[in-house]
C-alpha cells in the first residue's frame, strides 16, 4: 500500500508539472510571432524549466525503481505463502500416514501432491502483435514463478528471451529464470542464467541481486572458495545495502559451519 501511495504522489508531481507547462504555452497564443519567440528564447534559458525537466526524469527514474521493489515484494511474499501449504500438506500426508498404519491391512495413503506442481507442458505464449515489449507473456511467466509453478515458468521464460530479445523486460526475464532455476535447485544452470544476466545486462538493476545468488548457488554446490569470493564481492560493489546485509549474514554462517 505505501508502495502505491508513493506512486500515486509521484504522478501527482507530474500532473503539476505537466500543467505548468500547458498554462505557459496557453499564454503564447496571445503573443505576437516575434513576442512568442522571445518568451519561447527565456523559458530554454530558464532555472525553472531546467529543473521541471530534471524533476520529471527523476521522477520516472524512481517510479521504475518502485515498480522493481514492488515485483520483488510479490515474488517473495508468494514465495513464503507456498512453502506455508506445502509444509501443511506434507504434514497432513505424515498424519494421514501414521493413522494410516496403526489399521491392520489399512492401505499406505500416497503423499499429497504440492497444489500448482503439476508435470503438464505450459504452452509457450504466442507473439501478440504491437506488443513489441511481450508485457502479457512476461506476465504469465512471473504469475507462474509466483505460483511454485517453477518448471512451466522457466519453459515461458526462455520463450520470452526468444520471441521479445530487445523488451524493456529482457533482463528482469532473465533474472527470473535464474530464480526459477535456483529454487528447483537446478543449481548449475542457475549459475549460468545469473552470469548470463550481468555479462549481457551490466548496467540493470537486478545485478545486485544476482551476484547474490550467484554466491547462494556456490554455497550450495559447495564450492566454499568461490561462494566467498562472490559474498564478499556483493558487499564490496553494494555497501550499506540489503543485499550486502544477506551476503554477510551468509559468511557468517559459512564461519560458524567451519567453511
Amino acid at each position: 500500500m505505501k508502495y502505491d501511495i508513493k506512486i500515486y504522489s509521484l504522478a501527482a508531481c507530474g500532473l503539476l508539472l505537466t500543467s505548468n507547462v500547458l498554462a505557459a504555452d496557453e499564454s503564447l497564443e496571445k503573443l505576437d510571432d516575434k513576442q512568442r519567440i522571445q518568451r519561447l528564447e527565456r523559458m530554454m534559458d530558464s532555472d525553472v524549466l531546467r529543473e521541471q525537466r530534471q524533476t520529471m526524469m527523476s521522477l520516472r527514474e524512481e517510479t521504475s525503481a518502485l515498480r522493481e521493489q514492488i515485483e520483488q515484494q510479490e515474488y517473495e511474499l508468494e514465495s513464503m505463502k507456498q512453502r506455508q501449504r506445502n509444509l501443511y500438506l506434507d504434514m497432513d500426508r505424515r498424519i494421514n500416514n501414521v493413522e494410516a498404519g496403526s489399521l491392520r491391512g489399512a492401505k499406505v495413503v500416497a503423499p499429497v501432491p504440492p497444489p500448482n506442481m503439476s508435470s503438464g507442458k505450459a504452452a509457450v505464449p504466442v507473439v501478440v502483435a504491437g506488443d513489441t515489449d511481450g508485457q502479457e507473456a512476461y506476465s504469465k511467466a512471473f504469475a507462474l514463478l509466483k505460483e511454485g509453478q517453477y518448471e512451466q515458468s522457466i519453459k515461458l521464460f526462455e520463450a520470452f528471451k526468444t520471441n521479445y530479445p530487445n523488451s524493456k523486460y529482457a533482463d528482469n526475464a532473465q533474472y527470473w529464470l535464474g530464480e526459477a532455476n535456483y529454487v528447483s535447485r537446478d543449481y548449475k544452470k542457475a549459475l549460468t542464467e545469473f552470469q548470463q544476466l550481468i555479462a549481457q545486462y551490466p548496467d540493470s538493476s537486478k545485478n545486485a541481486g544476482a551476484r547474490l545468488k550467484i554466491g547462494y548457488v556456490y554455497f550450495e554446490l559447495k564450492n566454499w572458495s568461490a561462494a566467498s569470493e562472490a559474498l564478499q564481492q556483493v558487499i564490496s560493489l553494494y555497501p550499506d545495502s540489503t543485499v550486502a546485509k544477506k551476503a554477510n549474514e551468509r559468511l557468517q554462517r559459512m564461519k560458524r559451519e567451519g567453511h
